[in-house]
């Protein structure tokens, strides 16, 4: 898997864009400021991954959406125990303490922010894209990040980490946006972008 700087710069450049407008999204839909870390485009061992980004053994929650339209793949929301909480508080306007309520929220959550993160993409791309609806899976990083980038038939060593972060009132919250894209899908970005 090789990129030139500018490749992946601009890969960045179009990340960006799509997690300002997720971000965008959320700030309005909870009527908060939710603003958006630079986004970290990567390439990555698993070890990497699991020293960088997140502990294979942490538990999370996961929201997964395949990604429907002329790019295949799937968006990967990422959130640990607590931020569950902060983000069904900052969607229903109340704490509470029924977790299906809670994942429920952030399932909703992240069919806004993953849709309107796609739209966003392929409005730049002149090409339409959509998430799926979103489905729930409570188990270890490793687990589930593995586990996505084998559904999509990529067995290298080495993987390309596409991920936002997001922070509300200066705190960061403990979720994270990956793109995971088929097989091919960055060439053809990457091509499309004219690098």
């Amino acid at each position: 898997m090789k990129y030139t700087s500018l490749q992946l710069d601009a890969l960045k450049e179009v990340i960006n864009i799509g997690g300002g407008h997720a971000a965008t999204s959320i700030s309005k839909l909870v009527a908060r400021k939710i603003e958006m870390d630079v986004p970290a485009v990567k390439i990555l061992s698993y070890h990497e991954l699991y020293q960088d980004i997140l502990a294979d053994n942490v538990e999370v929650h996961a929201v997964i959406s395949g990604i429907v339209g002329e790019y295949g793949g799937i968006v990967l929301f990422v959130v640990a125990d607590d931020a569950v909480a902060k983000l069904a508080e900052l969607m229903l306007g109340s704490s509470s303490s029924d977790k299906a309520v809670k994942m429920s929220a952030v399932s909703e959550l992240t069919n806004i922010i993953s849709n309107s993160f796609l739209g966003a993409i392929g409005k730049l791309l002149e090409v339409q894209l959509q998430s799926s609806l979103p489905v729930i899976q409570d188990d270890y990083f490793g687990a589930v990040i593995s586990s996505a980038y084998v559904a999509l038939d990529q067995y290298d060593d080495q993987i390309m980490v596409i991920r936002n972060e997001f922070t509300y009132a200066k705190e960061r919250l403990d979720a994270s946006l990956f793109l995971i894209p088929e097989t091919g899908v960055i060439d053809r970005i990457v091509k499309s972008l004219g690098i």
